[in-house]
């Protein structure tokens, strides 16, 4: 077999001679060095050699005698013996196979084996650039030779299939001439998702408003698609052929009932995030505890009130009332001289300069430590009584008060007295007063002169702290710190308490209501004691002790009582306590105070044809005014220059625009006082 004269490296080591002598066949021979891409395993490199007049050899090289690791291609070319002294030797490269047409390279030599042997032929730039690998190169090298439109893509060479890509893949200049497998959507809302619908088969986009992906259901809004979150807005936002889907279960549900609105229902929020309750505002609706029609006013609603519906009792449909413990006090009320702000404009007294509740400017008021007041009901006589003897009388509005004190030949009881009074009542038929006070004196004064007369108390240190008149003729009754019930006419002493007595007064001819406390020291605890009789018996029974409910562990004892009418009698004590009961009944309740530092009460009046208390009290030394109504507490008359800075101890009420309230160091106080005259 004949054996060729190309072959691939390793071969027989070739050694020069050292000799001129021409070289035998085996030692002539030339080592080719083929530089290759590394990717040009799919190629091929042929390699052809003839000498003169013999045989051409050629010899083919490809696939797998392509290493990647090392792109030289080892070949030696050994001269035939039939051969000629000089060899020319011709590197061809073909893209993808060795035929003629897919030539992209050739290179030529000739090597004289005239004297030398063994030879070197390097070929570094052999155009064999394959980047991606498909065995087809790029245009270039010396030829300007080769098929590859695109060295990055294996896909796209001279032959590929073309494909919808936008690109040309088998490289004849044109794009897109394959079989078309795309299809595009009208997108003209841009929201990534086209129009369900048969769509355009291109392999390009027919415009930029195409897209591949289908499934919108609403191509005119762009917050509409399939990957979109379902709003609560009445829409199929996500495409699911639902509305509203998360939202129309549980609590809040759409369409559900609710009550914050009139037929109210759920729907959307604003925010169309969840559901809202909608439906016809309520008119709001306000607490009205004095029952007068208005709420009170800047105060919050308490519920509302759907059309055609009738407000509740005790409720308004608007907050104008200025003091909603007074049912008298709404903007329809009417201006009177009272101190308050009767039809809640802001002002007090408007227009009708009556005065305001001032501090009394009288020399014989001076210094005196006042303890009680008594008014006749027309409002004239005034009297007043206190410690160390002190009496005295304003006659009528324009008069100046007069003393009948202890050093005065007009006084009560033993001339020089000082004698503590404590309790003083005005017989309405005359306008007499009766005053009671220390060591069981009581005395009747007519303006002029007094009659006085002193009663057994059994106390070393013990007083008359209340008195009333009662029937026809008048009958005088008076209560001790002993805890006694004294007829004075009588100077009999009816029934005895074992604690103590500090106010009294009567419902009717036939009622006495006697209040203090069951113990003479602390702990003390409240009493109130009715003593009745039934004529034409004149005998007062034993009295009926009233229950006070929610006064348990209170320790303090009450200091007055009035009674407005049979079915409101108001008492007040220690330590802000206030209880109200009726002439029917023995269960008394506890009327909380008001709000602020407890109030030590001392004194209660009612104005006549009223059911509002005047309640006054202290502070440690401080006076206080206030104003109870069977609707809570309201607002009180304000003192003129603050309230005053002594201790306050009793109040004389003739009507809601006249009232006297005496303290210690000469205070007493009227309502209406004029201002002090500034003329000279």
């Amino acid at each position: 077999m004949r054996q060729s004269a190309i072959l691939l490296l390793p071969l027989l080591l070739l050694a020069c001679k050292k000799d001129s002598k021409e070289p035998d066949t085996k030692q002539a021979a030339v080592h080719v060095k083929i530089g290759h891409h590394p990717k040009f395993s799919k190629g091929c490199i042929t390699v052809e050699a003839h000498g003169g007049t013999g045989e051409t050899e050629r010899a083919e090289f490809k696939e797998s005698q392509f290493d990647s690791n090392d792109p030289v291609l080892n070949v030696a070319v050994f001269r035939k013996a039939d051969w000629a002294r000089d060899v020319e030797i011709t590197v061809k490269v073909f893209e993808k196979g060795c035929a003629e047409e897919q030539l992209v390279d050739e290179r030529k030599r000739t090597f004289s084996f005239a004297s030398a042997g063994r030879q070197e032929w390097l070929l570094e730039d052999l155009h064999t650039a394959d980047e991606d690998g498909d065995g087809f190169v790029p245009p270039g090298g010396p030829m300007n030779r080769g098929t590859d439109c695109d060295d990055l893509r294996e896909a796209a060479y001279l032959g590929a299939p073309e494909l919808c890509n936008g690109l040309d893949d088998n490289c004849d200049g044109q794009m897109e001439t394959g079989v078309v497998n795309r299809v595009w959507y009208q997108d003209g809302d841009r929201d990534g998702f086209g129009l369900d619908g048969p769509g355009t088969e291109a392999c390009d986009p027919p415009s930029e408003h195409h897209v591949e992906v289908t499934g919108d259901c609403n191509d005119e809004r762009a917050d509409i698609h399939p990957n979109a979150v379902e709003a609560c807005n009445g829409s199929d936002d996500n495409c699911d052929n639902r509305v509203d889907e998360l939202f129309t279960e549980g609590q809040g549900a759409l369409g559900t009932a609710c009550t914050e609105f009139c037929n109210g229902t759920y729907a959307c929020n604003d925010a169309q995030t969840g559901t809202v309750c909608v439906g016809t505002p309520p008119t709001p609706l306000y607490a009205d505890a004095d029952g007068d029609g208005e709420g009170e006013k800047d105060s919050a609603p308490v519920g509302g009130l759907c059309p055609g519906e009738t407000p509740p009792e005790m409720m308004a449909t608007n907050a104008l009332d200025c003091d909603d413990a007074d049912r008298d006090t709404n903007t329809q009320g009417t201006e009177v001289c009272d101190g308050l702000d009767n039809d809640c404009d802001g002002q007090v007294d408007e227009q009708m300069s009556c005065g305001s509740l001032m501090k009394v400017a009288d020399t014989v008021l001076e210094g005196g430590d006042w303890r009680t007041v008594a008014v006749h009901p027309s409002g004239y006589p005034v009297w007043v009584a206190g410690l160390d003897g002190k009496l005295a009388v304003k006659m009528t509005a324009t008069s100046a008060f007069v003393s009948h004190g202890g050093d005065t030949t007009t006084r009560c009881g033993p001339a020089q007295n000082s004698l503590d009074w404590h309790a003083a009542w005005v017989n309405p038929n005359n306008g007499y007063v009766v005053v009671a006070g220390e060591d069981g004196w009581v005395g009747e004064h007519n303006g002029g002169s007094c009659f006085a007369s002193q009663l057994n108390l059994n106390g070393g240190s013990d007083y008359f702290s209340g008195v009333v008149g009662i029937g026809d003729p008048i009958q005088i009754f008076v209560v001790s710190s002993l805890g006694h019930l004294h007829e004075w006419t009588a100077q009999t002493t009816h029934h005895d308490s074992p604690g103590r007595y500090w106010g009294l007064h009567a419902l009717g001819p036939n009622a006495l209501y006697a209040v203090g406390s069951t113990e003479a020291s602390s702990p003390l605890t409240p009493v109130v004691n009715l003593y009745t009789r039934t004529p034409p018996d004149t005998s007062w029974g034993t009295p009926a002790v009233h229950i006070l409910q929610g006064t348990a562990g209170y320790n303090g004892g009450l200091r007055a009582v009035w009674a407005a009418d049979a079915t409101l009698i108001y008492a007040v004590g220690d330590g802000g306590l206030v209880v109200k009961g009726s002439g029917q009944s023995r269960d008394w309740e506890r009327e909380l105070p008001p709000s602020g530092p407890a109030v030590d009460y001392v004194s209660v009046a009612a104005p006549p044809g009223t059911m509002n208390a005047y309640v006054i009290g202290n502070v440690a030394d401080a006076g206080r005014l206030q104003r109870l109504t069977p609707n809570g507490w309201a607002k009180a008359p304000a003192f003129a220059t603050g309230e005053p800075s002594v201790q306050l101890r009793d109040i004389a009420v003739t009507s809601t625009s006249n009232f006297w309230i005496v303290g210690d160091d000469g205070n007493v106080y009227h309502f209406p006082e004029p201002a002090p005259s500034t003329q000279p």
